[in-house]
């Protein structure tokens, strides 16, 4: 595996386990409360966060044998999404099918996490100095993406869903 791809896999793997240990020390009560009806729960944070982690995974499978594969080439609004990312800045759901219903328990979420890692990295593994710069990944509003580059976008997605989760939980200290 490619040095950088290991270094933003590792990344992420802290994050997550920083964020399944947050959410771990909370009532499921906590978990389900919602401060509105047009917000989520931090189950659907979470819920968002692995469906969208699945999404990354799935669109390369779609891509994998599709001959338009080989004419993408990787986006420059990578960029602009991150950093609306990073900044907090309020969006829809690019995708109504990321959009959580918060009707899966904490430990399936967990188990369904942790599986669709397993399958992620597998498939990050058959990264090489060859294929690095193929696109592996096309996202709703960034357009495609290399690998490093999904990587990147997936770091900034569960900084920032950590972070609302973060700031919900500091709430009810």
């Amino acid at each position: 595996m490619l040095r950088e791809i290991q270094i933003a896999i590792d990344k992420l793997d802290e994050k997550r386990q920083a964020l399944i240990t947050a959410v771990q020390s909370v009532s499921e009560d906590q978990l389900t409360y919602k401060l509105g009806p047009d917000k989520w729960s931090l189950l659907q944070e979470l819920q968002h966060v692995i469906w969208a982690e699945r999404g990354m995974r799935l669109s390369e499978e779609e891509l994998r044998d599709n001959p338009v594969r080989e004419h993408l080439r990787p986006g420059e609004l990578v960029d602009v999404v991150k950093n609306i990312l990073e900044n907090d800045v309020p969006v829809d759901v690019p995708d109504p099918s990321l959009e959580p219903d918060g009707n899966t328990s904490l430990p399936e979420l967990l188990k369904l996490w942790e599986q669709e890692r397993q399958l992620f990295w597998a498939l990050l593994e058959t990264v090489n100095s060859e294929n690095v710069d193929k696109v592996i990944f096309s996202h709703p509003a960034a357009g495609p993406l290399t690998p490093l580059q999904t990587l990147e976008l997936a770091l900034a997605h569960l900084d920032n869903h950590q972070r609302r989760i973060n700031n919900r939980l500091a709430d009810r200290k």
